[in-house]
């Protein structure tokens, strides 16, 4: 990042401006700026700008502003389009020093990011992912409020990237980011489209605008940059018509590279994929689509056929999310299914993996829809061959109150527990060789919220103490 005056840089948008303070950094959040940094207060805060300008000023900060003769600061017509050009500058050409790999959809982008990341890491290459919760690199861990963060956000982490010598960047692209540009910038080696459903109709109103916005990600590709989606997700086809961009697709049906002879068991999935056989250890059709789009680009890289195999067989899953253990001959599956539909597809797939008996933990959460508490537990009673009812997280709910709403006065054969260890303790109890135990409703989550306070709480924990710590023995 080279060194740049204010005044070179607001020639860049027009601004004169005679200022020639080095520049030490460029947000739109009053709150991260510091001396010599510019301020951009953005379109739409008529109400509240002045308090921000005021921050940012105080702070010793340059403010740019869209509304004339406000206080010390600079006027722009447009700060959105002045944002991107003054990013491009300060920073410069950050994406030339990266591969970056953008994954958008409307699920599976975080189960995406994390299997590209661990694919290149595999291959011992650094990665930083940007996604739902979290921005992640080396060692570190940083909180994201956004899927996508803001375009000061994404420049910064960028920035760090290069400046660490990080070669792959991955990133969630969320709808909102498109629609309000937060990606001006930006330019990928790698689009994944993973699929589109309706979603966030809140915001763009209509499935079409949604979808379309969606499709928009393809303009923000390098000159030789790929998008690769899944071909049997029909949602994804109008891609097609536009031919402004090289797209490879997967599928089990005319695609590019087809997937064919699958075959899942408790164990993990064979499939046959680019000729070849492939073996992961997690469960379910859309993981295979997830590993095959992630494949495709180390098909591009020319990354030889073995260690495509070899670096997939060691792929795992997001963490409570059909995450699948063994103890001692018994399966354990921790899942965040916690509404009667998830409830529903979880139960239901995994019935057909079945070698023996299905043993189903699972509650609701208190404070919450009461109407979906009786159809989880009827859920439960249909799959399960013992199902076990307990608390999910409570809250400010009696215990009892959230299990009368689940049996609803038919307890049929469900086990009752008020406390989630002892209910897990008793399934691990009665678990024989080649049982299912499906622990749902927490996921991976390590606390229990009972009456305001967080206590400390893992499914996967308590269950590897009731095994004794030891997975995989036999």
């Amino acid at each position: 990042m080279a060194t740049i005056t204010l005044a070179n840089l607001f020639r860049q948008i027009d601004v004169a401006c005679d200022d020639h303070r080095i520049v030490r950094g460029i947000s739109d959040d009053s709150r991260h700026v510091e001396k010599d940094w510019i301020f951009i207060a953005r379109n739409g805060y008529t109400q509240n700008g002045s308090v921000y300008a005021k921050e940012a000023l105080k702070k010793g900060a340059v403010v740019l502003w869209e509304l004339e003769d406000e206080m010390n600061c600079y006027h722009c017509d447009d700060t959105k389009k002045a944002l991107l050009l003054l990013l491009q500058s300060y920073y410069g050409h950050l994406c030339r020093h990266l591969c970056v790999i953008g994954v958008t959809g409307t699920n599976g982008k975080s189960s995406v990011s994390l299997l590209c990341s661990q694919m290149f890491q595999n291959m011992g290459k650094r990665t930083m992912v940007i996604g739902t919760g979290h921005i992640r690199y080396d060692d570190q861990e940083e909180p994201n409020i956004n899927t996508t963060p803001s375009a000061c956000m994404l420049a910064a982490y960028f920035a760090k990237a290069v400046e660490k010598k990080i070669p792959v960047l991955i990133m969630e692209v969320s709808s909102h980011a498109i629609d309000q540009q937060r990606i001006g910038w930006i330019h990928f080696d790698y689009v994944i489209y993973t699929n589109i459903a309706s979603d966030h109709l809140d915001y763009h109103i209509t499935r079409t605008h949604y979808q379309y916005t969606k499709f928009k990600l393809r303009n923000y590709l390098k000159q030789n940059g790929l998008i690769i989606l899944n071909h049997d997700d029909r949602s994804l086809h109008p891609l097609y018509s536009f031919h402004d961009a090289k797209i490879v697709t997967i599928g089990q049906n005319q695609a590019h590279m087809q997937i064919s002879d699958i075959h899942m068991t408790l164990q993990g999935t064979s499939f046959c994929f680019q000729k070849q056989e492939f073996f992961i250890q997690m469960l379910g059709m859309y993981n295979v689509y997830n590993v095959c789009q992630c494949l495709m680009i180390l098909h591009d890289r020319h990354v030889a056929l073995n260690q495509q195999k070899e670096i997939a067989s060691h792929l795992k899953g997001i963490a409570g999310r059909n995450e699948m253990h063994e103890f001692q001959g018994v399966y354990v599956c921790i899942d965040y299914a916690h509404t009667a539909s998830s409830l529903c597809v979880l139960l239901s797939y995994l019935h057909t993996l079945k070698e023996a008996r299905m043993i189903v933990v699972c509650g609701c959460g208190g404070n919450r829809d009461r109407k979906k508490r009786p159809k989880m537990a009827e859920i439960a009673l249909k799959y399960a061959d013992v199902a076990i009812f307990t608390t999910d997280n409570p809250r400010f709910e009696k215990p009892s109150d959230i299990l009368m709403d689940m049996i609803k006065g038919n307890v049929g054969r469900a086990m009752i527990f008020e406390n989630r260890p002892c209910a897990i303790k008793y399934a691990v109890k009665i678990a024989k060789r080649h049982d299912i135990i499906i622990i749902a409703g927490k996921g991976e989550e390590c606390t229990q919220s009972v009456k305001g306070r967080q206590y400390p709480f893992s499914d996967l924990e308590c269950v590897t103490q009731m095994f004794g710590g030891s997975e995989y023995d036999t």
